[in-house]
């Protein structure tokens, strides 16, 4: 998956609070007109306040998101049109809660050096997807994509490099330890283990009464929680989204994303 997030990509996986299985979901975050601190705050610092004020305006009148009444106070919510743009951009995210069919995907492809170009964007294209890769010119993934992936490659004209199989037998021992291996899930385990600690200890260090918040305190607060949810975002945005008999035994995603959720 992509592992930079524009400005975009970040409001929309927000409002649709990481394409959760419900359609639609109407007040993700709490998301009210008169208070665009509340989402702002999921933005890194690097993307200026202003460019975001222009960002929900330029997607309120794409369609992308909207707002809506609710009892008597306004919420954004993204659309169905938004939707899919998550989906087109971010695909992995489909296939978070899909069973595997033991299946491996194998995509082999054998570009020339003069053809730099097309070998890069079959490589990205592969990443992006979630696939593996073995050798350079040697990708692999449990998902079942490959189709999805062909018809890219014949619309991009480059099918002729391609090499598509799919077994259920793929010989490399443990497959934990293949997984681990060829995605680096331990770094991204650390990744997520180390959000929840964070989230954790702020919440113990901000742990004071309303009456007796200090200004200074809140601002730090606010710089520390977008800090987390900048680095969660980042993270899943790198994701493969292995089936759970591929990851490992102790997997922090799930407690990551819940307490990324809880924030306020």
């Amino acid at each position: 998956m992509r592992k930079f997030l524009r400005s975009r990509d970040i409001l929309f996986l927000t409002l649709a609070n990481m394409l959760d299985a419900a359609e639609e979901i109407k007040d993700p975050l709490r998301l009210m007109s008169s208070s665009y601190e509340n989402m702002y705050g999921w933005i890194p610092g690097r993307y200026k306040r202003h460019n975001f004020y222009q960002l929900v305006s330029r997607s309120l009148k794409t369609k992308h998101i909207e707002k809506i009444e609710k009892d008597e106070k306004i919420y954004m919510r993204i659309t169905s049109e938004g939707r899919k743009t998550i989906q087109r951009d971010f695909p992995m995210l489909l296939l978070q809660n899909r069973s595997w069919d033991g299946k491996w995907r194998i995509v082999m492809f054998d570009v020339e050096e003069a053809n730099k170009k097309i070998r890069e964007k079959l490589r990205s294209k592969l990443k992006e997807l979630g696939f593996g890769m073995l050798q350079k010119s040697v990708f692999v993934s449990p998902h079942d994509i490959a189709k999805d992936f062909m018809e890219f490659a014949q619309a991009s004209g480059i099918s002729e490099y391609l090499c598509i199989l799919e077994s259920r037998i793929l010989m490399v021992g443990n497959e934990r330890e293949f997984a681990n291996k060829v995605w680096k899930l331990e770094d991204l385990n650390a990744k997520y283990e180390g959000i929840i600690d964070e989230i954790e200890d702020a919440k113990n260090k901000y742990m004071i009464s309303n009456s007796d918040r200090i200004k200074k305190s809140d601002i730090q607060r606010e710089k520390n929680m977008r800090s987390v949810r900048n680095k969660w975002l980042m993270t899943v945005a790198q994701d493969p989204f292995l089936p759970k008999k591929l990851l490992p035994k102790i997997w922090h995603r799930e407690k990551a994303e819940k307490l990324v959720k809880g924030l306020e």
